[in-house]
């Protein structure tokens, strides 16, 4: 087996672990980052082992179905002749000239593959002598977090985790003029990482993409490792402080510092994803900073090796070929004429002419319906209407008490920030006696405050007008929600339907299509007359009011829309009725 042979059964190995990963996640709806962080883990471990694992097991056929391959050495049925074997024919010698060597594309695929992983491990070993040197030149600052060194650097704008075996908490050269909740929000996050051997793993994860870049699933497996972990150490800060908001202000302001150096083989706090998915999931209140039992642990390790051994004995085998001696004699037909009767051709039958009524079963529909939603997050505080009931376009439906705007709560949050590193700088320019730096950072948290009173009256203004009205006059369906409970943007209040007018839906066959199309173009205005179930009574009478543009290949039927007043209420959406089209 070649080396390519092999790279290409590993990545696809690995990424059949990695795609059951992600759709088992999907389908248990794994939300705890400590757990699918976890599952990747697992998942990276089978996959570095694949390898290792299908070299050294035995080998487990599955059976894959080829197409059969035809045999020419067959023996002639009786009643054939054998063919005369034709004269061998001698070999001409070739020109060399005129032969050229084919192209070796495997050798230029063994190169390219080299080629890319080279620049990955050299990236690698960049990053790794990086952070070694970033680590060397920093300075111990004489504490420690749970045996965890702590040193600070110049050279750094946010926190980060450097070294492999031994890892340490470097920290901006600023840390001493941090609150002491700020400090212990850092550590916490930071301790986080090292508990759970982040920096080992992620260089381990390095590795695994650098030898398989060629496959996106790797590079898959690794941001989700890498974005799990910092969600766990998000879950492990928030659950140290209890104060959402706070951590948010705390990682916002280390975020817009940035990391300026992109190719440390380390774990910056600042790092991955956009700024306003990370803000929103700190603030949404929904993570958990629980992390993995041992039980759990033990069944999604055991559970992947497992899957992971399993791949790799796994090996494709063809079906057995069947070797065939002579064929069934078949007796040669008289005449062709005689063996192949040529069929004859029905006889096109004209489309019937409907003269009276058509029937077909339709089925009622309304013309608009419509789903309730907030346009924001808020309270539901009060329900308006009777359910069961007709409302009237623009009537109050629900009386609704809306949180701040999804775009001005970042703002917020933003000039909260400010105003407290104004006051902080205030102090330290009154320890110096700094009077004109004073009165430029009073000026400064004035105009700051201003803009959070701003940002406060355009909440007041929405908390005062929240109303919730029917877009359209129909009929009230059961509120979906009761007061008092939290709802959000995609929560149905309630539906309306319209029901006067309203529709009924019913097919006819292709047939007659071209007659009704015939009649609406002369003008003809179409009665269509709904009936219950068992025929015995009429229901209501409407019009035709559409053709739909195509027709069901599968059915042979075109799909047809009337339309009815329907003022008494007879109609109901989703009824069942008999439908009689007058064609007379």
């Amino acid at each position: 087996m070649s080396i390519l042979q092999v790279l290409f059964a590993w990545a696809l190995r690995s990424a059949i672990l990695v795609l059951a990963a992600a759709i088992v996640s999907f389908a248990v709806r794994l939300k705890a980052p400590s757990v699918r962080l976890a599952v990747w883990t697992t998942v990276l471990l089978g996959s570095i082992a694949t390898p290792i694992l299908t070299h050294s097991l035995p080998h487990l056929p599955v059976l894959v179905n080829h197409a059969p391959e035809r045999h020419a050495d067959v023996l002639p049925s009786a009643g054939e002749h054998p063919a005369i074997p034709a004269s061998p024919v001698r070999d001409l010698p070739r020109n060399r000239v005129d032969d050229p060597t084919p192209f070796d594309w495997a050798r230029v695929a063994v190169g390219l593959y080299a080629a890319g992983l080279l620049a990955l491990l050299i990236r690698l070993c960049v990053g790794v002598a990086m952070s070694l040197r970033l680590r060397g030149r920093s300075r111990p600052t004489g504490q420690s977090t749970e045996d965890i060194e702590i040193r600070e650097s110049d050279e750094l704008s946010s926190p980060v985790v450097l070294g492999i075996l031994r890892p340490a908490i470097v920290v901006p050269n600023d840390w001493r003029e941090w609150t002491t909740a700020k400090l212990n929000a850092v550590l916490a996050h930071e301790r986080s990482h090292v508990r759970r051997s982040d920096p080992i793993l992620q260089l381990l994860s390095a590795v695994h993409r650098a030898l398989l870049w060629f496959s996106p699933f790797s590079w898959l497996l690794h941001k989700n490792m890498v974005q799990s972990a910092e969600e766990a150490s998000d879950d492990s800060a928030i659950d140290a402080m209890g104060d959402r908001a706070f951590y948010a202000e705390v990682l916002l302001d280390f975020m817009r510092r940035g990391v300026h150096r992109a190719n440390w083989v380390a774990i910056p706090m600042a790092r991955y994803g956009r700024l306003d998915v990370r803000i929103s999931r700190i603030l949404e209140g929904n993570s958990s900073a629980r992390g993995v039992t041992r039980v759990g642990g033990a069944v999604i390790l055991a559970t992947g090796l497992t899957l992971a051994c399993v791949l790799a004995v796994a090996t494709p085998q063809g079906p057995p070929q069947l070797q065939t001696s002579a064929p069934p004699a078949v007796p040669a037909p008289q005449s062709k004429a005689q063996a192949n009767p040529a069929p004859k051709a029905p006889a096109p039958m004209p489309p019937r002419q409907v003269t009276g009524y058509l029937a077909a079963l339709g089925s009622v529909t309304s013309l608009s319906t419509v789903h309730v939603k907030p346009r924001i997050d808020g309270l539901l505080k009060t329900v308006d209407f009777k359910e069961g009931e007709l409302v009237k376009k623009g009537q109050l439906l629900a009386g609704f008490e809306p949180n701040q705007y999804p775009s001005l709560r970042e703002d917020v949050i933003w000039i909260e920030m400010q105003i407290t590193q104004d006051l902080h700088q205030i102090e330290q320019a009154e320890r110096r006696g700094d009077t004109q730096a004073i009165a430029g950072l009073r000026a400064k948290l004035a105009g700051d405050r201003a803009e959070a009173t701003r940002f406060a009256y355009r909440q007041n203004v929405v908390n005062s007008q929240s109303q919730i009205l029917s877009p359209i006059t129909g009929l009230a369906g059961l509120h979906l929600i009761d007061p008092g409970n939290v709802i959000h943007a995609d929560d149905v209040i309630v539906v309306v339907t319209e029901i006067q007018p309203i529709a009924v839906v019913f097919n006819v066959p292709e047939d007659n299509l071209s007659q009704i199309r015939r009649r609406l173009k002369a003008g003809a205005s179409l009665a269509v007359e709904a009936w219950n179930r068992h025929n015995t009574a009429k229901i209501a009478t409407g019009y035709l009011s559409a053709i739909d543009n195509q027709i069901d290949i599968t059915t042979g039927t075109a799909k047809l829309k009337a339309e009815f007043q329907n003022e008494d209420g007879a109609l109901f959406p989703n009824q069942f009725v008999n439908v009689r089209l007058d064609l007379r």
